[in-house]
């Protein structure tokens, strides 16, 4: 499950237990909305809950990616899972943006708004 929206031209997303298609499609629809605006994309994807991820979820997360490969911006993802397998899925979105891990929410929203964050 997820609840993905677009607020103040930063997507915010939270996936809870396992990432299927159509939750997947939901984030890309505000993806897609928040790119239209003609700004650079920022984006808090909140993993914390995430235990896994379907595979026509993760195929279409590689479609996705390949039609957006030049979009630049932010990603900041929430996490405190394995890194490896949520980094790799991670990875492949939008592959100029620029990637962050955080485990602290108010760090994220911080390297967002283009504050330093060490």
């Amino acid at each position: 499950m997820i609840t993905a929206e677009l607020r103040d031209n930063c997507v915010e997303a939270v996936v809870f237990g396992e990432l299927t298609l159509a939750d997947f499609r939901q984030f890309e629809a505000q993806v897609e909305a928040a790119i239209g605006t003609g700004a650079p994309l920022r984006a808090l994807v909140d993993l914390r809950e995430m235990n896994g991820l379907t595979l026509d979820a993760a195929i279409e997360d590689y479609r996705f990616a390949r039609r957006y490969k030049n979009e630049d911006g932010r990603i900041a993802v929430l996490t405190t899972n394995d890194l490896d397998s949520i980094g790799a899925w991670l990875e492949q979105s939008l592959i100029n943006a620029e990637l962050r891990l955080f485990d602290d929410e108010i760090m994220a929203r911080a390297w967002l708004a283009g504050e330093t964050v060490e």
